[in-house]
């Protein structure tokens, strides 16, 4: 995935906003609400993902899905991982949302 013309990337974006002593303070204030909201909703997802999934995974003992084992295997093994996956990539989604919205922000000028 390359770069549009006169798009920055990402990270560079980031510091200059960092630097940018012009930017409101509200504005600041708000980004970084947001991500930290964000943050610890994908935390939470994780815990619910990689601990309490599998911990619940022997309630699904005697689930099966026609001829495969039991669905208990397939929480731990599979599910769990494929759920990281998708989690991963719908943070990066909203990051990247929360990123569009900060740079139409400063465009703004609010």
């Amino acid at each position: 995935m390359g770069l549009r013309k006169g798009q920055k990337p990402l990270l560079a974006f980031y510091w200059e906003v960092r630097r940018m002593d012009g930017v409101p303070e509200a504005v600041k204030e708000w980004y970084w609400q947001e991500v930290k909201r964000l943050t610890l909703r994908s935390l939470f997802y994780w815990i619910l993902i990689a601990i309490v999934l599998p911990v619940l995974s022997p309630l699904f003992k005697g689930v099966v899905i026609g001829p495969l084992p039991s669905l208990h295997w397939y929480i731990n093994g599979f599910i769990v991982i494929a759920l990281g996956v998708i989690l991963i990539f719908w943070y990066a989604a909203r990051m990247n949302r929360l990123d569009q919205e900060l740079e139409r922000k400063l465009k703004e000028g609010r």
